[in-house]
This record gives structure tokens, sequence and C-alpha cells, in this order.
């Protein structure tokens, strides 16, 4: 049986991303013996007709998108990817009879929503590499409907969530295998890698629980470190970011995969997409440090004590304060990340916040978003029902976002131009739409600048000048 994996994602901001899970997808249904391609759509100019050449020289039989997100999460200027995935749907279900099934972050988030938006019956949420092969083995679709991460249109409920996980070594992912791995390289040179799957935090408006469940699900530390020996030996790339959830939870986890690394004498760099200040060590800092971890991006969301807590983040205002120390003299780059405008913020939590990026060291940048996308399926989408925020009818398909009642957006914004002693050392996401960067970041890439490139918002931040989204009025 012939199937197509199509990967969807065009987003070049802040930079392209490579598809992991895609690709592991595209590995599963191979090592079951299907004949498999996989479209990877991040750079074509021209996707539909891409995609209508690819039928008509494949002629599949099985089709399974990835859509790795339903929009850009970007309260002050949101846009929705999903009419761009249902304009490829259209195409496919016009030109093709294969049995189509989507999946990935965007899906398992919103399953159902997505496919009544885009008219289809099967969609796999949470990781596919036994579900969707399960899919395509069955002989009718119907008959794959009760295996774990299966949903369908018609007899799914809506909201349901997946109780079973399967272990995340049953298959690897061979990224370079399945992508054009050196086009990506050009824009940024890093390749990432997932070290663990799940999440057992129950943070307010966070959507892991569904895509990847609710507890940490470990890969085996020779089996990740691994991966990166053959990815060093068949890309030539030398930096890689662990993509996981937390990458220091659950306790233990970290130190034995950086271990691994260390022993191995693996010559690479890293860096961490996402890091919590909870329980962070001294040797934990120091452990990074030997394993070559040169940036990381870490998550506080918030450096007051009211807005950490409405935001159920389950550490404090102090536990920030004591991670920023432990690493302020480390040689760890880091990205300092905040929500901004979630409940209960108001001045005084703001002021809170903006005195913690003022004081962090000139090594360390800090990325803040403002508003918060409200999910289907979240605590922040309870919250929103009870103020009234958004009615019961709505399906949170096209973006929604949660903005705290206690300040308007313009008085945000006059906050943090205002509070901010250099605003050069803060990227806001708006920013990072700007396709200037995008050459800015292949220039990097051609100079041999080290990455990330975030550490050279000072100079992003100047190029961009009056542009910037701070200096522009700020609306709901």
């Amino acid at each position: 049986m012939r199937i197509l994996v199509i990967s969807t994602n065009r987003e070049m901001s802040p930079q392209p991303v490579a598809p992991v899970g895609a690709a592991w997808i595209a590995e599963a249904l191979s090592q079951a013996g299907f004949n498999t391609r996989l479209l990877d759509l991040s750079f074509e100019k021209d996707p539909p007709r891409r995609v209508l050449n690819e039928l008509a020289e494949f002629n599949p039989e099985g089709i399974a998108l990835s859509i790795r997100n339903a929009d850009n999460g970007d309260f002050l200027a949101p846009r929705s990817f999903l009419p761009d995935v249902r304009e490829i749907t259209g195409i496919i279900k016009e030109h093709s009879s294969a049995r189509i099934i989507i999946g990935g972050p965007g899906v398992s988030i919103m399953p159902s929503e997505i496919l009544d938006y885009l008219g289809l019956d099967w969609a796999c949420m949470g990781e596919g590499e036994e579900a969707v092969v399960s899919f395509f083995n069955a002989g009718r679709p119907e008959d794959a409907a009760g295996f774990p991460g299966i949903v369908s249109r018609k007899s799914s409920p809506s909201g349901a969530e997946r109780r079973q996980w399967i272990r995340p070594d049953t298959v690897k992912p061979r990224l370079h295998g399945w992508v054009d791995v050196k086009r990506y390289l050009k824009f940024e040179p890093v390749l990432p890698v997932q070290g663990k799957r799940g999440c057992a935090n129950n943070c307010l408006y966070c959507t892991y629980n569904r895509i990847e469940g609710r507890f940490w699900r470990p890969r085996d530390p020779s089996v990740v470190a691994e991966e990166i020996s053959e990815l060093i030996s068949r890309t030539g790339a030398r930096t890689f970011e662990f993509v996981d959830s937390i990458f220091n939870q659950p306790e233990g986890y970290m130190e034995a995969l950086l271990e691994e690394i260390i022993r191995r004498d693996l010559k690479a760099k890293f860096h961490v997409s996402s890091m919590s200040p909870k329980g962070l060590t001294k040797k934990q800092v120091s452990i990074m440090v030997r394993a070559g971890i040169t940036a990381a991006g870490i998550t506080p969301e918030a450096a007051a004590d009211e807005t950490l807590n409405s935001l159920r983040k389950g550490f404090t205002e102090s536990e920030v304060y004591r991670a920023a120390e432990l690493l302020k003299d480390s040689s760890i780059k880091m990205l300092w990340c905040f929500l901004m405008g979630g409940p209960k913020e108001d001045a005084v939590t703001v002021k809170k916040t903006l005195g913690f990026i003022n004081a962090i060291p000139p090594k360390d940048k800090a990325f803040l978003t403002t508003g918060i996308r409200i999910y289907p399926h979240t605590g922040m989408h309870e919250l929103a029902l009870r103020e009234g925020i958004i009615p019961p009818s709505e399906t949170l398909l096209m973006p929604s976002f949660y903005f705290t009642d206690r300040l308007s957006p313009e008085e945000m914004r006059n906050l943090i131009k205002g509070g901010l002693k250099d605003s050069r050392k803060v990227i806001f996401l708006s920013d990072t739409n700007f396709p200037s960067l995008g050459a800015m970041r292949w220039i990097g890439t051609k100079l041999r600048i080290p990455s990330p490139f975030w550490s050279y918002a000072n100079y992003m931040n100047l190029m961009l000048s009056g542009r910037r989204v701070m200096n522009r009025e700020w609306r709901r």
C-alpha cells in the first residue's frame, strides 16, 4: 500500500522547524511494510501544485496529513493556518480516493473541531507511530475506530482525552532519511531532538497534556545519544535542540541523558527549548555546562506570585529569582519567556515582571507574548467560560485570547514601554514575523555566527526600530 505523509507546516516565524513528528510517522509506516513518501511543504512556493503533482506521480492509496499548529498564537496579529490546510485537503479529496487521516499537535488539541472544519472523518490524537499504522492496516477505517488515539468525526465524543500511550522508543525518527535537513540548517544550524514525551504539570493554559499525555515518558538516554551521533555523521549538524516539554523534569532524567552525552564525548553543542525554574540546582546547571549546553529557553511566564498562582505554574516568585541567581554566572545564554496579560495580571504584577527582566544579565534575553491563546479543554478554557469571555458555543477553532480585565492592551503596552530599562534585549512574539529576520538568520548561518540567533536580539531590534510592536497601538 502506498502512503503519502504530508507535513503541512509552512510557518517561518521565528524559524522554520523540521517536521520530526511527520518523519516519525513515515518511519513507522515504512517499518510496517508500507511504500511510504514524505512530502514537506515548508519551503514550497506553490503547495497546491506540488500536492497535485505528488498525487499524480505517486498515486497514494493512503494519506496522512500532519498539522503542527492551528494558528500563530499571536494576540496582537492573529493568523489561522487552517484555511491553507483546507485548500490542500480540498485538492486531495477532488483528485484522489485515498484513505485520509490527519494528526499532529494542532489536531491533537481539538481533533473533532478540525475534522468538521476540513470535512474529513478520521484523526489521530497524540502520537501516531502505532495508531496510524493500525489505521492503514485495517480493512476499513471503521475497523481501527477503537484503537488508542484514533478519533472519528461521526462517533468520537468531542473533548475525549486519550488515555493510553506508547513507549516513545518504539520507532526512531530518522529525520535525515525523510527530510531535506540541509535546507533547515541554512536558516539556523540546529536540529531538534526529543528526549521524552508527556508533561506531569497542570499549567492553566497548556495543551501538552492532550498532545503527549499527563505523565513523563522518558526515552532511553543511550537511544537518544545514538540518534544524535547518527545525525552528526549523516547531516554534518553540530548543534541540537532538546524540544521536550520541560527539559529538567522529571528529576534525574536530564542528568542521566547529559551524562550519557558526556560519556560518549559527542562533539556537539546543545540548546534547550524549554526548562522550568522549579527545583533547579547548582549541580544541574553544572552538568548542563559540561555536556555542551550553550543556550536554553526558560518559562517562568511571570515573576509575580499572584500571576504565577493564577497560571498554576507550581512555583513561586522567589524560585524564579533563585533560578536566575544559579544561571547568571554560567556560560549558558538564557531566553526568559513570559506571558503578559493572564488572569489577575495588573499594573503591580506587570511591574514586578519587568523588574525581573531589567535585572537579567547582558548575556540573557526575554521573550514576551501578550495575551494567552484559549485552547479547548484547558483550565484557561474553563476560566474564559466562567468569566464570559467566550460563549459556550465557541469552538475555539479560530484564535481566541484571554487578556486580563484589570488592564487594557494599550495600558499594558505603556507599562512595558515605560518600564523596560533596555527594550533591545526583549523580543516580542509579533516582532518575529518580519521577513527581514529570515534573511538575517540566513546570513548569520552563512557567516557561521554561533546560534541561537535570539541571542542577537539587540541587533534585530535596532534593525526593526520604529516598526516594533511596542511602538504601535495595542487593541483587543
